[in-house]
């Protein structure tokens, strides 16, 4: 049985994303192995009930610290040597460049998966500007393996990183996002609510753009238009581009959102909404709120960045609006709200393209293959 190890930062992220595409790995013959910092036992247990293998790994996903990072390194070599895999498929940034020098030193196959490119190509501070410098150049030296392969969940990454790093172009692939399944995510026609409901579900960084979503909000209550924002998402504590909890508490009291907390449904509340927004700034994959919403057939409103308008085409199954821009998401926002008939027209569009381009099934397959090829080399 050949071994498939896949090496990401955090277990809740490989749940939420990677754990369809791990049993279809695991049904195809392979014996699974999760690197990861493991946080609590629930998840793991999850795993081990899947026939999954956990090694947990001295990684903290957010610090900078160097000496956090090569003890990292150190811990997570070992354990890749002693796992020993026919194939190492590295996700996030930390594991993409870890097991990436492991796997040049040792001229063993790997998968590099750029799940969105992260804030290290989103900030041009020095301190960035020096990361993402010795950032490519660690990725120049992962590409010297002749068996390693880049995965990219949109063209404008795989652009934007060939042109940066060199890459052979014949070494990378777009495989769109982590799929859905449209068979869990079924399409419903919206409700109709007194006041419409916008849904805003994400990680509670500034990035992410619920600032401006509530500057929009502003903006259409001075103009006497109201809308419900229901707000969902994990709290970011130790992160610095965290949203304090205190103001999110303040925006909830002032009637600006209507804070849920974590939601281990969001399928639930995107079908109780009219409208989804994920106005982010973060150099997204594809996200998985809108694929959601998409499948379940509502219309999205997103900024034109990452992967947001790889899945989003204005006026066909959503609104793309011009980054940081509060006053043009308002505008495009009010156009949503006055017009139901084009919600649903954008809704039922939106299911049409996941099924189209961005099922589970197809991101199975292809990423099966591209198994099959890479430990065939």
């Amino acid at each position: 049985m050949k071994r498939l190890c896949y090496f990401v930062n955090s277990d809740w992220y490989f749940d939420l994303h990677w754990t369809e595409r791990a049993v279809a790995a695991r049904d195809a013959g392979y014996e699974i192995h999760i690197i990861s910092h493991f946080i609590g036992e629930e998840i793991i247990k999850k795993f081990k009930t899947l026939g999954f293998i956990c090694h947990n790994v001295s990684l903290v996903a957010q610090s900078f610290n160097i000496f956090v990072f090569f003890r990292a390194f150190l811990n997570a070599r070992k354990i890749i040597k002693e796992i020993n895999p026919d194939l190492l498929h590295c996700i996030t940034l930390k594991p993409c460049l870890i097991g990436g020098v492991n796997a040049r030193r040792s001229n063993s196959p790997v998968v590099i998966s750029f799940v969105g490119l992260g804030r290290i190509f989103l900030y041009n501070t020095v301190p960035m500007r020096i990361l993402r410098a010795l950032t490519v150049l660690v990725y120049k030296y992962i590409a010297g393996n002749k068996r390693s392969v880049f995965i990219f969940e949109h063209d404008k990454d795989r652009r934007k990183i060939s042109r940066l790093v060199g890459i052979d172009y014949h070494k990378t692939i777009v495989i769109e996002g982590a799929g859905i399944n449209q068979d869990i995510y079924k399409f419903s026609i919206e409700k109709k609510h007194e006041i419409p409901i916008v849904l805003f579900a994400s990680r509670m960084l500034w990035s992410k753009g619920l600032g401006d979503l509530i500057e929009a909000k502003k903006i259409l209550r001075q103009k006497n238009i109201h809308f419900v924002l229901n707000v969902a998402g994990i709290l970011a504590e130790d992160d610095k581009d965290a949203i304090p909890l205190e103001l999110i508490h303040h925006w909830h009291h002032e009637g600006l959102i209507n804070w849920l907390g974590r939601s281990s449904n969001v399928y639930e509340l995107i079908q109780k909404s009219n409208i989804v927004a994920l106005p982010s700034i973060y150099p997204e994959g594809v996200p998985r709120l809108l694929l959601e919403a998409s499948s379940v057939g509502r219309a999205c409103i997103a900024y034109d960045t990452g992967g947001c308008d790889s899945l989003i085409i204005h006026n066909y199954n959503g609104l793309i609006v011009k980054s940081n821009s509060a006053q043009e998401l308002a505008v495009e926002l009010e156009y949503l709200l006055k017009n139901p008939q084009i919600r649903l027209e954008m809704g039922a569009n939106g299911r049409k393209r996941v099924k189209e381009l961005f099922s589970s099934i197809l991101v199975i397959n292809k990423t099966l293959q591209i198994y099959k090829d890479t430990i065939g080399c």
